[in-house]
């Protein structure tokens, strides 16, 4: 026998009389049957000892001198965990368990454990406002709470209080019970008693309170459940608290309470009966939370490998368990962050430069990484063109940092003050003065990390409030500013001079932030699907290399190369030029025609010769811009200039002008280079302007898309990924040049092909078209103009059609998972994007399958098995990703009410 079994054994034995022989454990009842915790089979409390009834009132901190003597003797029922780390907490856990003749429980909030999973704080849920959100921050907290032996995972729900109530707070407590730990609620003053029915309805299972309201409690209200008091340094009060009604009084002199209320007992100043009612309940959610009510000799065994105890399986939670609920914790915070500015403020700062951003971290204490969170998201979420400078002022430093911090505003073009409060709230009167001091510096924007009411009086272009200063609401904050997160918060509390209660403006996200599946509701392994697909389709030779991006809900959730630019090349990267071939036709041609058309400088039922005066000739005349962009004008598909001698741009327009059409327009849809050429000659007359400089001007630099653009022919460009060796015409290999000959012909610029472009650029031009046509700081059009683009046209077809884009109706490249209004496109090279406006998805995939040969279609199938991959694995309706987390279904009254 091993010394541990050895030593509890012998503990065993010196205990022995607390128990009957004809104790049982127990089994714990429907969680959710009853609001109040089921009561245990009465043998339990009924043949305990009085000794072993009086161990079960005694609750002690876990810094309690003597703890664990005490423990080995029973009585001690409940250990108030404080402080601490989540480790050591574990082997204390396990010690405990193992050593008490019954098992005590365990108290302690998850967040003030160094190393536990993240929950959502309170105060963040009470920003937030989303009873859905409350209800799943309950789970995760009971789920975290679970592996680390927690029965009471808090933090308690303060009844009545100025943070979270009402609604907010039964959502909390549902998820708490529901997950199977005790939901917990401080009750502060007898103003509260009129919350505390509410609460029991949705499932309260503990109270804490001061032993002057414990009677209170129970004759005012209808809680049934355990109530627990806490009686300070000494064991006065503890008997009282006892007759009144409380079921474990916590003391940091445990041992003192035993002795006090056992000798009451004795005495009969607390009734015997009292004491074992009390026994009951506490045992009963013992029981119900799953801890064995054995005797502690029958919940130890020796394990037949070699004699180690075998206890509950207390552990550290899982890696999952971890991320999960960092996600949610993440989701709060971004829900919890409120901005007040003007209807035009400066937030958030999505676009482009140029501008320089200076922040200053106004930090009260000496910890350097304090606010390094916040410094940190906010230099990733700016534009790679906006310069980023930073300080830190802390209050000790001298003079001269402070100096050199307002000649440094002076010079930027957005200062961001981000402040940290003092104890208590407030802001430092030095950080103070420096706040106010900024009033006529550039534009300003404050942010207060923590208590909004430490900006009362401070005048500021745009305010920022998040309700906590942990790390995720710094990065919440960081991402508001930046634009990477919706905005919705309200302000939990007025802040004089600033604004009242509720206030706070909404914005779309407007940047892509990159993250895991998961956060954006999609299954974990969808990332890994994503590149299971590519791997294989690069080793089959479907192509040399490629790259894609993936994003869902403003989540770019893969962007990464595969392979290698050529068989033995350097690797493709998600910074890789790819010719885009007939991409050129959405990603640019039919994006500025929707333009034009909203600005009403282009009429799609106009004939086309009203811009193009040439285009007339043999039945041109009725052709109208919608046709071309339906593809049903009656133009051939394409032709091959540079065989009948067709050398330059001129000659080309003048065929394409004068050639016969080969049916009538408007009768069917047959896919055309020719329609997209003319209609980039159109936009050309419209614009006044070359093609590429339009493009340029009216979608890349507004999107900061810097490696986007039509290219000379003639050149070389190592980094791009080449194309088919022509051996008809050119007698080369394009790399960094057009591959397709048409637009050979035309120079490198026309409306049907030549843009190269990366899968990062394009992820930005993907994120825009899910989010309904608004992104990086600029509306490229609006949703109505992109529904009107994106509608089927019911015609016969070479393929199904919108205007301009391929829509998904059937069997198309989109796989069987994108949706009935999912559109995109396709080109030559090997190159693809989908949209899904009710997933708020893209895929984006870009890849050289022409090299060295044209004759290589296995794109046909990595194209819908890429889409599957990615459409198959969504979880959770977009807009609420943490729906995909896995901490239980969410009642439906709260989604309703939503």
């Amino acid at each position: 026998m091993s010394l541990l079994l050895k030593v509890v054994a012998a503990a065993s034995l010196a205990v022995a009389g607390l128990w009957s022989v004809s104790t049982v454990p127990v089994t714990a009842s429907d969680p959710v049957a009853t609001a109040s915790p089921p009561l245990p089979a009465p043998a339990v409390a009924d043949t305990l000892s009085i000794d072993a009834v009086v161990g079960q009132l005694v609750g002690a901190r876990a810094d309690a001198p003597g703890l664990d003597a005490l423990v080995l003797a029973g009585r001690v029922g409940r250990i108030d965990v404080l402080s601490g780390d989540m480790d050591a907490l574990l082997v204390r856990v396990r010690r405990w368990q193992a050593a008490s003749p019954l098992p005590v429980a365990v108290s302690a909030p998850t967040q003030v454990l160094a190393g536990a999973p993240a929950v959502p704080s309170l105060d963040a849920l009470a920003a937030a406002d989303d009873a859905p959100l409350a209800y799943l921050a309950g789970r995760a907290t009971a789920e975290a709470a679970q592996p680390l032996g927690i029965q009471s995972p808090g933090p308690a729900v303060a009844i009545g209080a100025s943070g979270i109530s009402g609604p907010l707070a039964a959502a909390v407590v549902r998820g708490v019970r529901e997950g199977r730990a005790w939901p917990s609620a401080a009750l502060p003053d007898a103003d509260a008693l009129g919350g505390v029915d509410a609460l029991a309805e949705a499932g309260l299972m503990e109270v804490r309170t001061s032993p002057s309201l414990v009677q209170r409690l129970r004759g005012q209200t209808s809680f049934v459940g355990l109530v627990v008091t806490d009686v300070g340094p000494t064991a006065a009060g503890a008997v009282e608290a006892l007759r009144n009604g409380a079921d474990v009084v916590v003391s940091g002199s445990p041992g003192a309470v035993f002795d006090s209320l056992r000798s009451a007992v004795r005495s009969g100043r607390l009734p015997e009966e009292t004491a074992r009612e009390a026994a009951r309940r506490s045992l009963a959610a013992k029981a119900w939370a799953g801890l064995d009510l054995a005797p502690r000799d029958e919940r130890l065994a020796e394990r037949p490998s070699g004699g180690a105890v075998r206890i509950s399986p207390w552990r550290a939670p899982s890696a999952g368990l971890v991320e999960r609920s960092a996600l949610l914790a993440a989701e709060v915070a971004r829900r919890a962050v409120a901005v007040v500015q003007p209807e035009r403020g400066p937030l958030p700062l999505a676009g482009p430069g140029p501008g320089d951003v200076f922040t200053v971290l106004l930090d009260p204490g000496a910890d350097p990484d304090a606010g390094v969170p916040f410094v940190n998201a906010l230099a990733d979420g700016l534009a790679p063109d906006r310069t980023a400078s930073y300080a830190r002022l802390g209050l000790g430093q001298p003079d001269d940092d402070y100096n050199a911090a307002l000649r440094a505003a002076r010079d930027a073009d957005v200062v961001v003050v981000a402040a940290i409060p003092e104890a208590g709230g407030q802001l430092a009167p030095r950080h103070r003065a420096f706040a106010r001091a900024l009033n006529d510096r550039r534009t300003v924007v404050l942010v207060a990390l923590g208590d909004p009411g430490l900006a009362a009086g401070l005048q500021s272009a745009a305010f920022v409030a998040a309700p906590t200063a942990d790390a995720t609401s710094q990065v919440a904050a960081a991402d508001a500013v930046t634009g990477r997160a919706d905005v919705s918060g309200r302000l939990p509390q007025a802040v004089a001079g600033v604004a009242p209660a509720g206030a706070g403006v909404r914005y779309r996200q407007q940047r892509l932030r990159p993250g895991a599946p998961l956060a954006a509701g999609l299954d974990p392994g969808a990332a890994d699907r994503v590149d299971a697909v590519m791997e294989r389709a690069v080793a089959s030779g479907a192509f040399p290399g490629g790259a894609v991006a993936v994003g869902r809900d403003g989540v770019l959730v893969r962007l990464r190369g595969y392979g290698r630019l050529t068989r033995g090349g350097g690797p493709a990267t998600a910074e890789t030029p790819y010719d885009l071939a007939s991409l050129t036709k959405v990603v640019g041609t039919t994006t500025v025609v929707m333009q034009l058309v909203e600005e009403n400088r282009l009429e799609l039922d106009a004939p086309v010769s009203r811009y193009l005066p040439r285009y007339r000739s043999l039945g041109k005349e009725y052709v109208t811009v919608r046709q071309l962009l339906e593809h049903s004008a009656g133009h051939r598909a394409w032709y091959p200039f540079w065989s009948h001698g067709i050398t330059s741009r001129r000659e080309a327009l003048d065929f394409v002008y004068a050639d016969t059409l080969q049916y009538p327009p408007g009768t069917r849809s047959r896919y055309s280079d020719f329609d997209m050429i003319v209609l980039g000659e159109v936009i050309q007359a419209v614009e006044d302007a070359p093609l590429g400089e339009v493009f340029e001007r009216r979608i890349y630099e507004p999107l900061g898309m810097s490696a986007t653009g039509f290219r000379d022919v003639d050149v070389v460009d190592r980094l791009a990924a080449p194309t088919e060796t022509d051996r008809a015409w050119r007698m080369r290999t394009p790399q960094g040049e057009v591959h397709d000959e048409a637009a050979s012909v035309f120079g490198g610029v026309a409306g049907h092909a030549g843009l190269f472009s990366t899968a990062e650029d394009l992820a930005r031009f993907g994120f825009v078209l899910a989010n309904g046509g608004a992104g990086y700081g600029t509306r490229l059009f609006r949703r109505t103009t992109l529904e009107r683009f994106t509608e089927r046209v019911r015609m016969r077809s070479t393929y199904p059609t919108g205007l301009g884009w391929m829509v998904h109706h059937g069997e198309t490249s989109a796989g069987s998972h994108f949706g009935p209004r999912s559109f995109g496109h396709t080109g030559f090279t090997g190159t693809s994007i989908w949209v899904d406006p009710d997933q708020n998805l893209f895929v984006v995939l870009l890849t050289n399958r022409v090299h060295p040969s044209r004759r290589n279609r296995q794109i046909r199938d990595v194209r819908p098995a890429l889409a599957d991959a990615v459409a198959g694995a969504v979880l959770a309706p977009p807009g609420h990703a943490e729906l995909a987390l896995g901490f239980g279904p969410v009642p439906a009254d709260l989604l309703a009410a939503r």
